[in-house]
């Protein structure tokens, strides 16, 4: 994987901005998504980039903020000559939604790979950090995990529509 951290010309309420339109984040106030801001990283990738490996520990949480990343299928290979509309992909993610938050929540290896469909942005909070602002904040870690909850019920849901 190849990213870049962003130019830190992007302003800290451009950061609170995208934070505040994730699900993950809804119903939190400006005050309580600062607490987040010290750890957050701004990280470009380009397509095919690899962010989550399958069998991986991944140590963040991301949200997407431009462009697109697709979730893989269980032991799908990314075979450098696929192109990104080739992937096997059960899931896409696109600007304000988040992954990264099985291993987050229950600290195991990735079940799957997620990888940038194409040019993308993306923050990164890592986990110690994360878990640093719920565990000082009760108020805060209940709506977190609360949002969390419904967007892990509404995907698997969707998934069993399907």
């Amino acid at each position: 994987m190849t990213l870049t951290v962003a130019k830190p010309t992007i302003r800290r309420r451009e950061v609170l901005t995208w934070l505040g339109q994730s699900a993950v984040f809804q119903s939190l106030s400006t005050t309580d998504l600062q607490l987040f801001l010290p750890s957050i990283r701004i990280l470009n990738f380009k397509p095919m980039d690899r962010v989550i490996g399958e069998g991986r520990f991944s140590s963040a949480l991301y949200i997407v903020i431009s462009g697109h990343f697709k979730v893989l299928r269980p032991s799908g290979v990314v075979v450098p000559m696929l192109q990104p509309e080739e992937l096997d992909a059960l899931y896409e993610f696109h600007a304000g939604d988040c992954f990264g938050e099985y291993s987050l929540i229950d600290n195991q290896p990735a079940s799957a790979s997620v990888v940038a469909a194409d040019s993308a942005q993306a923050i990164q909070i890592p986990r110690r950090e994360f878990n640093s602002v719920i565990m000082s904040d009760y108020r805060v870690a209940k709506s977190v995990y609360h949002n969390l909850l419904l967007l892990l019920t509404g995907r698997l849901r969707r998934s069993l529509r399907v």
